[in-house]
């Protein structure tokens, strides 16, 4: 029954109407497009490819017509040249050899430049090798002689076709494979030129955009299949590779199910193929373009639709959100959140509705937020106000035991830095003093202490010179101190190190460290302080490590911790106290 309900108020709502009112324009549209766009994207397939086929059927026409030009120039060097005719006619130790030899490498090193297809042109004989090159000289020549021993033997020689290149193979050759193609002059004496497949490769790169359109490749042919891929950058899928007499194939990849436009075309100078595999989204990448031209159609339609949504929108649903979005924000805390006025009658009255609510809950909030602040404040003094009696019996007990020992210079000195310590202790009742402030009234009550005990006892600061101006309640490091001098101060045969160091921690905050190397906490003192549990009256120094460790709760809050533990030797206690970043603009309230 709810369902129901649920279901005819969706119908009878606005939005959902509108909704329905879109579809229903729409999906005529979307049919219309859905036809034009299966339409264009035969057409754009069919032209584009045609485009392709006959870009590649130039460029094997080209690549074959230079092997046919390179072959022309060794058949006319072999015939032609004077120097390659006259050079066999001296002896190799001869001069008339050795300028002959000069004149022919100057020319096939100015003809290595002329054709930039060709890779190296070479005079071959097997006590002699003349070549011209672009790539390393002396790879270059052992090519020359390890291959062209083995094609100018005799039987090798009756196979020889001069207008045909043959693909060879050589781990020394960039690329391993390349193309070699050679004339007799006479005999024992060869002319010829060899050509990098990777160089005709680079060139065919170029014509589809090095993979940005296509992937290409030139196999070694045997008869109507690509027996042998003679490129690194073949087509990275599996295909069929036989050759088919269709202009281009439409296949599929049995991996991926991508679906490819492939072109084969053979070269008539050389026993290989080349071959060029497009990804039909490639092909049809402009089609995208068109596609998106169409959605373009129906705006005439959905002009009125739009503009009445509009209407609705600055009408109805932008106030219902600004509303919604207002409640949200005060539920979140931001009380300074305020609507803005709205020319609708029953939105001006939400509104004002809303802002005098808001208002209310705000001055409620800091009402409530000072009164606690006093609180706290009151219980702050009342905590400060328990540490400054404790140090006085303990000095006058230290003037009682030095007067009786009749020690006066010593009661001289303890007077002194007593007149200190409280006019230290009658300043404390600032807000705030500096860690600086708070080392030199340590310093002054180590002074003090090692008057009772010379020669026993040591106070270091290290790391301290870059947070001496950082601002602490009074006596927030001085108790621990003192407490590690009554508790910690067991062994009066050795002396007694006390160090204060201070180091950086997260968020440039700092951490203060209180350590020593007395008898450390005992077990059932270091188990309630890491537990926050209250000590006895005997466990804790009369200064009070608790009303120490409430002071920084009330002062930082979350943003501090103090921490106790024993140093790993199994002797000293180790305080530390992290300080907070303070925040700009905040000073801590004591």
């Amino acid at each position: 029954m709810l369902g129901g309900r649920g279901s005819v108020r969706f119908g009878k709502s606005i939005r959902s109407r509108l909704i329905i009112g879109f579809m229903a324009v729409m999906l005529p549209v979307v049919i219309y497009m859905l036809i034009n766009n299966s339409y264009s994207r035969d057409i754009v397939r069919e032209k584009v490819s045609e485009t392709y086929r006959n870009t590649l059927d130039i460029y094997v026409g080209q690549t074959d017509h230079n092997l046919s030009q390179i072959n022309d120039y060794l058949y006319k060097m072999s015939v032609l040249d004077s120097d390659v005719g006259l050079l066999m006619s001296f002896p190799m130790d001869s001069d008339g050899y050795t300028l002959t030899k000069i004149r022919i490498d100057s020319k096939l090193n100015r003809d290595v430049g002329v054709y930039n297809l060709i890779d190296a042109v070479f005079l071959y004989h097997k006590n002699d090798i003349i070549f011209g090159t672009d790539s390393v000289y002396n790879d270059t020549k052992k090519i020359i002689k390890t291959h062209m021993d083995s094609m100018t033997t005799e039987e090798n020689l009756l196979l020889n076709n001069q207008h045909t290149w043959e693909v060879r193979a050589d781990d020394r050759m960039p690329g391993k494979y390349f193309l070699i193609n050679f004339i007799k002059v006479s005999d024992g004496l060869f002319v010829g030129a060899m050509i990098k497949v990777q160089d005709i490769n680079k060139m065919l790169s170029i014509q589809w955009s090095d993979g940005d359109i296509g992937h290409n490749g030139i196999y070694l042919l045997n008869e109507d299949r690509l027996v042998q891929s003679l490129t690194e950058n073949s087509a990275p899928l599996e295909l069929s590779y036989r050759l088919s007499n269709k202009p281009y194939e439409s296949l599929t990849d049995r991996k991926t199910g991508a679906s490819y436009l492939v072109m084969n075309r053979i070269s008539t100078m050389v026993n290989i193929a080349y071959r060029v595999v497009i990804p039909e989204e490639t092909l049809l990448r402009n089609l995208l373009f068109f596609r998106n031209a169409t959605l373009f159609a129906p705006i005439g339609f959905l002009a009125i639709l739009l503009l009445y949504l509009f209407f609705m929108r600055n009408m109805l649903f932008k106030p219902l959100h600004e509303l919604i979005l207002g409640m949200k924000k005060i539920s979140l805390g931001m009380l300074d959140v305020r609507l803005k006025k709205n020319k609708t009658l029953e939105f001006e009255f939400l509104g004002n509705t809303f802002n005098i609510m808001a208002e209310q809950i705000k001055t409620l909030k800091i009402d409530v937020y000072e009164e606690q602040l006093r609180v706290k404040q009151g219980e702050l003094k009342q905590l400060q106000a328990q540490i400054n009696p404790h140090f006085y019996m303990n000095s006058l007990n230290i003037i009682y035991n030095l007067a009786a020992l009749g020690d006066t210079e010593s009661v001289k000195k303890m007077s002194l830095h007593l007149a200190d310590y409280f006019r230290f202790i009658m300043k404390a009742n600032r807000d705030t003093i500096t860690l600086k402030e708070e080392m030199q009234h340590i310093e002054n009550y180590m002074t003090i202490q090692k008057i009772r005990f010379p020669d026993k006892l040591v106070c270091t600061f290290e790391g301290l010179e870059t947070v001496l101006h950082y601002p602490i309640a009074a006596l927030t490091v001085q108790p621990f101190v003192e407490n590690s001098i009554i508790h910690g101060f067991k062994n009066r045969r050795q002396l007694f190190q006390i160090k204060i160091t201070a180091d950086t921690a997260g968020e440039d905050g700092f951490a203060l460290t209180i350590s020593d190397n007395g008898v450390g906490f005992s077990p059932e003192v270091l188990h309630k302080l890491q537990h926050k549990e209250p000590l006895q009256e005997g466990e804790s120094s009369s200064l009070g490590i608790m009303n120490v460790i409430h002071r920084l709760q009330l002062l930082y809050g979350e943003r501090t911790s103090i921490t106790f533990h024993n140093q790993l030797e199994g002797s000293g206690a180790v305080v530390v106290i992290v300080f907070p970043k303070l925040m700009e603009g905040v000073k801590a309230v004591v």
